[in-house]
């Protein structure tokens, strides 16, 4: 008879069954998933209304052990999305060369997502990506994403300029402005605590080089950014998730952007947690949380079947 021990099957590393491709990226591909075409792009599977691709942009010095509950409910409401994890590690902020280097292979991934850019999509407009940013960690390696990407897209055979795929947002705790305390926690929370004098330090020079340069804070920059008008066409929907009792970023600033966004012409929704605190919604509630991502990919197939009806 096997022992009690030997019974229990051994759980791996938090994220194992993702593929690695650099200490900031890794990729899942569930069974039986679409194949690249011809043209190494991929295909979409008629029988699903999942995403092609759901892309996270974690927070900033998040755990696997604390990603994977993410990534696990993604896999749960989309079987047959493939994932992209893209990592935001403190490094990343005060190299900013790390980050160019391991963000690469997720550019390789994006690019074969990439469609041309027409007045009316072969797809009737669908989204085919849900993007999950959480935090200005998260923020912040998008504008990086949007950076290499302008520099990586051309044109296909046809001559159209390639551009990224239609998409539905999720911001979870973010945007938020430039604000010295709430940056000092921000970093602190992936750095130890005797470090925090030395962390003050660097936000002190930076506020001093935003000063003399007539600059302004990498994240207003990076918020103002995700309310551009040239996004309108590419996005579907967007919902922001938020807790007031956040000590990192400002209910707020939140609702602020969110106002500013749907002023703009985006499609808003507002999903406010009462004493929901940093990254922390889905314990707060997560039937409530899951179901707004659900509902912010699932709105757009019902706005496109009413379109179709009309």
């Amino acid at each position: 008879m096997a022992s009690e021990k030997s019974s229990v099957a051994k759980k791996g590393p938090p994220l194992s069954y993702m593929e690695h491709l650099s200490p900031s990226v890794s990729y899942y591909s569930p069974p039986g998933a679409a194949p690249l075409d011809r043209n190494n792009n991929f295909n979409s599977n008629p029988n699903s209304n999942d995403p092609e691709l759901v892309l996270v942009l974690s927070w900033m010095g998040a755990r696997d052990v604390h990603i994977e509950k993410y990534i696990a409910q993604h896999r749960s409401l989309f079987p047959s999305s493939r994932i992209l994890l893209i990592r935001s590690p403190a490094s990343h902020v005060f190299w900013p060369s790390l980050a160019r280097k391991h963000i690469p292979p997720a550019i390789r991934i994006l690019k074969q997502f990439a469609e041309p850019e027409t007045p009316i999509p072969s797809n009737g407009g669908k989204p085919r990506v849900l993007l999950h940013i959480l935090s200005n960690g998260g923020v912040s390696t998008a504008a990086r994403i949007r950076e290499l990407l302008r520099k990586e897209l051309g044109r296909d055979a046809a001559g159209n300029r390639l551009v990224i795929p239609r998409y539905a947002l999720c911001l979870d705790s973010c945007p938020g402005n430039f604000v010295w305390e709430s940056t000092h926690r921000a970093l602190l929370q992936s750095l130890p605590r005797w470090t925090s004098p030395l962390v003050h330090l660097v936000i002190a020079v930076a506020w001093l080089i935003y000063k003399l340069r007539l600059t302004r804070p990498a994240q207003n920059l990076n918020s103002e950014a995700l309310r551009r008008k040239s996004l309108l066409p590419r996005e579907t929907q967007r919902t922001y998730l938020y807790g007031t009792a956040d000590a990192v970023i400002s209910w707020r600033h939140v609702e602020d952007h969110a106002k500013r966004a749907e002023d703009s012409g985006f499609k808003v929704r507002k999903e406010r947690f009462e004493g929901g605190e940093h990254v922390s919604l889905m314990r707060k509630d997560s039937q409530r949380y899951w179901q707004a991502v659900k509902e912010t990919w699932a709105v757009d197939e019902v706005g496109l079947e009413a379109e179709n009806a009309s």
